[in-house]
């Protein structure tokens, strides 16, 4: 896990890697997939609060978002998967996270037959009462918790991906 202050907003990167048995391009077709399978893989995304606002053959722009309680954390992302081996999502709304600073990429590499799957989470959060809150929280579990959920969405693709 790494920290820096960017204009005075921490900025939290946490990294996990997992493997797959899936190969390289299946994994990165996977993250950016925004049809009702997203949901599936990517636990954190409900459907509900899954929007593509524009898309290309190497881009997206995609609002993404989960329901916690009574709270909707949501965020609108810049998909780019233009470079090989790497799909990157730039935040460029959100209620939570802040901008410029947060950022999601999944990187993808053969490995032993499969794949290494190294996912990049690069967060700052906004100064509102709930930002300050996952503030806080982000650093100091986060590593824990991503590296349970990106093995959760290998899990979840590679279930998905056997019985189609």
């Amino acid at each position: 896990m790494d920290q820096l202050v960017q204009a005075g907003v921490r900025i939290t990167t946490i990294a996990p890697v997992v493997h797959s048995s899936l190969q390289p391009h299946r994994v990165l077709e996977a993250a950016h997939d925004f049809s009702e399978r997203r949901s599936k893989i990517f636990d954190a995304v409900q459907q509900r609060y899954l929007k593509v606002h524009e898309a290309g053959p190497t881009f997206a722009d995609v609002t993404e978002g989960t329901r916690s309680g009574p709270i909707v954390n949501w965020e609108r992302c810049r998909y780019d998967w233009s470079r090989p081996g790497s799909v990157t999502a730039t935040v460029i709304d959100s209620n939570i996270y802040a901008i410029p600073g947060s950022s999601w990429e999944l990187r993808a590499t053969p490995d032993a037959g499969g794949s290494r799957v190294e996912m990049i989470w690069v967060r700052g959060f906004n100064r509102t009462p709930r930002g300050r809150f996952f503030g806080f929280i982000f650093p100091r579990f986060g590593e824990r918790l991503f590296a349970k959920y990106a093995r959760e969405i290998i899990d979840n693709l590679e279930r998905l991906e056997s019985s189609s």
